[in-house]
């Protein structure tokens, strides 16, 4: 029989009742794990992202040549993204990942947690501008305005 996952937020005593009650309940082998609570990613920072490969595809020449934000998202996984990153599960890591045959890849951007999404935009952001790429307002600034 399996155990399902249950996530509890603690945010007043009825959260922290609740988990007492089932812990007294749970069969042996069951792991436990509390830790700041991990917020997820929205729509608004995945299209900011995109927005931001799009300007810097639109702008940017590297070698003499434009690319696609498709080939930007993979050059600024590989080369832009910090190599200590911080999954959605909590987990702080290396970005690479190795795969079977030995080589190593880059950990998917969707599963950086978000404050560590929010700091590889940044970065992102900041090595398109040296490279003469042109950006909009924040979407949330024109929002704002």
């Amino acid at each position: 029989m399996t155990f399902p996952t249950r996530k509890f937020v603690i945010r007043d005593d009825s959260q922290r009742k609740a988990i007492c009650m089932l812990a007294n309940n749970v069969p042996e082998g069951i792991e436990v794990l509390f830790r700041k609570e991990v917020k997820a990613r929205g729509i608004d920072q995945n299209s900011l992202y995109m927005l931001r490969l799009g300007e810097i595809a639109k702008h940017v020449w590297f070698g003499g040549k434009q690319y696609d934000k498709d080939t930007w998202h993979e050059y600024c996984r590989r080369y832009v993204m910090p190599e200590e990153i911080t999954t959605k599960a909590g987990e702080v890591r290396s970005k690479w990942v190795e795969l079977p045959n030995g080589s190593l890849t880059v950990i998917s951007t969707s599963m950086l947690e978000r404050g560590c999404f929010s700091n590889y935009i940044t970065a992102v952001e900041a090595f398109g501008a040296e490279d003469g790429a042109q950006f909009s307002a924040n979407p949330r600034e024109r929002m704002a305005a």
